[in-house]
């Protein structure tokens, strides 16, 4: 099977310019594009996924990543149905506990046992059938796209990796590019699955930078943040292989031989050329089918990304895969 290479589109723009990253990626030849959904920007995720499906004409697209908790489960299913029908064969829904999006309202992120129901929930509303949610039976939507989209989970601890494969169209794995990582993170989609055969996208943090220096200085804060989680796949099995690390209170506090290990277990990071090349060496350990790049460019906007991204990584990896 061919590797599947998206992208998350981190651009905030007007909704007149909202297709501007998806159409150049597009035209790049990448497979699919995701949209944040964070109601602070002012902007409706599937009204913005409505306009970019208008103006390209191949790439698939999803939110990355939506929440049932604010936005209700049978919305959801309403709402990706919806563009499913108009565009037949481009919709994924991504999604994920909440966290920003729930935070900033004043509300607590989804739990393992919610997303796993809301999950069902909306694959059989989806499906043409009604469902159960909180022991309220939700009735069936009164149309149906004929190319039902799929739904993924974003999980990147244990209980929510389990969780995906159990309930979910496949998983959306946020856990790093470390091998051991990644084969931990198998085992826990598999727990859940059990005889399914569950897709993985996994998501890949891409860093880049003039040098590798300003690179890895733009991923400290999601090293930081990744570390100090023990309940993230990552965080316990870089723990497992080093044991002396401690407890970082602040991202500026961790050195930076320190930032470059975690930070290569986690993404790719360096220049271009050099994202490529540990991109393409990722490929070819972990043997993905699917991958989704969060890509930044240090000191630059989404666009260079984006360029850099098309121009200088993914030809070593095309060549790889």
């Amino acid at each position: 099977m061919a590797l599947r290479i998206e992208v998350n589109d981190h651009t905030d723009v007007p909704l007149s310019r909202a297709h501007d990253f998806a159409l150049r990626a597009e035209n790049a030849g990448i497979d699919g594009v995701g949209v944040h959904d964070h109601q602070g920007s002012g902007h409706d995720v599937f009204v913005r996924l409505a306009e970019i499906a208008n103006r390209t004409s191949r790439v698939t697209l999803f939110p990355s990543v939506t929440n049932p908790v604010t936005r209700h489960p049978a919305v959801l299913a309403a709402n990706a149905n919806s563009l499913a029908e108009l565009h037949p064969g481009r919709i994924r829904i991504m999604m994920g506990s909440g966290d920003l999006a729930t935070s900033a309202v004043g509300l607590r992120s989804a739990t393992v046992a919610g997303m796993r129901e809301s999950a069902m929930a909306i694959r059989a509303l989806l499906r043409g059938e009604s469902a159960t949610l909180d022991g309220t039976t939700i009735s069936k939507l009164g149309h149906v796209s004929d190319q039902t989209p799929e739904l993924y989970i974003n999980a990147s601890s244990p209980r929510m990796l389990a969780a995906a494969g159990e309930a979910a169209d496949g998983v959306y794995a946020m856990v790093g590019v470390d091998l051991a990582v990644v084969n931990r993170a198998r085992e826990h989609i598999a727990k859940g699955a059990g005889s399914r055969d569950v897709p993985v996208a996994w998501g890949v943090p891409i860093y880049m930078g003039e040098t590798r220096e300003a690179a890895l200085e733009g991923m400290r804060a999601y090293a930081f943040s990744n570390f100090g989680k023990p309940r993230k796949v990552f965080a316990a099995v870089m723990r497992e292989r080093h044991p002396e690390l401690p407890v970082y209170e602040r991202a500026a506090d961790i050195p930076l031989d320190v930032l470059a290990m975690l930070a290569d277990g986690l993404g790719i990071v360096g220049t271009p050329s050099e994202c490529g090349e540990r991109l393409a060496a990722f490929v070819g350990e972990a043997k993905p089918d699917h991958i989704v790049g969060r890509i930044f460019y240090a000191g630059d906007d989404s666009m260079r990304a984006l360029e850099a991204l098309a121009e200088d990584v993914l030809p070593p990896v095309m060549r790889e895969a």
